[in-house]
């Protein structure tokens, strides 16, 4: 049973454009109140969008590599909305990066520039937020990719109706490709930090899962395929933002602690709870 979202209050990083665009669009024609962020100032225009479709709506530039920023972001969405009971950690940034041709200097840069904003923007994001959802619970998503959790690992799925994806034949490995080592490594930390959260948080009705997707048509995968043909089974960001609004929808009894997912070439639903949801409600019983 799915739970209203009418005038909740949703904070979402990264929403000048793709999918943090579509999450916080797909959030206000349900109602959501919206407070949204993004270090482009297109972010502004978009709060003058939302506001077709939602009574409240807070934009701000920011970026969320910059703890004093992010304070400053949740505090105001916060006394705008009158509080907060969603947080989407959406915004990432992607680059390539060769281990065998890199300058050392390039590197040490790569490595800064992802994980600031990747790794270290998820945990400042929730970390400011976290203390204004602890009376009222709600729900934390942070957005991973489908290199740590895929239709091979760790639970190999069923292919029948996934003929476009292009491990229909073979178990695809947990990895992104060689060229994706600083990308995946933050990718992988949030991975991390959303199993200490869920568990940490259920006490205070706060849900957090991670939620990763395949080949999805948004400006940061575009720049990173260049002049490549889409991948067969490209999804669309509208759609996949409406599974993140089904995931926030299951509501207070819903799943925790999972590693929610959809790939490109597969049925674009939001899939069942996976096999670290169950273990984090395992785990969260027997500590009751």
């Amino acid at each position: 049973m799915s739970t209203s979202l009418f005038q909740r209050k949703a904070l979402i990083t990264g929403a000048a454009n793709g999918l943090g665009y579509a999450i916080a669009k797909s959030l206000a024609q349900t109602g959501t109140f919206v407070s949204i962020c993004d270090k482009d100032s297109q972010v502004i225009d978009v709060g003058e969008e939302l506001r077709q479709w939602t009574d409240v709506v807070y934009a701000e530039v920011a970026d969320v590599s910059q703890p004093m920023q992010v304070k400053s972001f949740v505090d105001n969405a916060a006394a705008t909305m009158g509080g907060i009971d969603i947080v989407i950690s959406n915004a990432g940034i992607v680059r390539p990066t060769r281990p065998t041709k890199d300058s050392y200097e390039r590197a040490v840069q790569d490595f800064d520039d992802v994980i600031n904003v990747n790794l270290r923007g998820v945990y400042l994001t929730g970390r400011a937020a976290i203390p204004h959802m602890l009376a009222t619970g709600g729900d934390i998503v942070n957005i991973t990719t489908d290199h740590i959790h895929t239709c091979g690992w760790p639970e190999l799925l069923d292919h029948t109706h996934a003929q476009e994806c292009p491990w229909k034949d073979v178990q695809r490995p947990p990895v992104g490709s060689k060229n994706f080592d600083i990308y995946d490594s933050s990718k992988w930390g949030i991975k991390g930090i959303t199993n200490a959260w869920a568990r940490d948080l259920a006490p205070h009705k706060i849900r957090v899962n991670s939620f990763g997707m395949g080949a999805t048509i948004t400006p940061m995968f575009l720049a990173v395929l260049g002049d490549r043909p889409l991948p067969s089974g490209t999804m669309q960001a509208d759609d996949v933002a409406g599974l993140i609004v089904e995931l926030i929808a299951e509501g207070p009894n819903g799943r925790t602690g999972d590693d929610v997912q959809v790939w490109a070439g597969h049925p674009t639903v939001l899939p069942p709870i996976g096999l670290e949801g169950r273990l984090t409600m395992i785990d969260l019983v027997g500590s009751n």
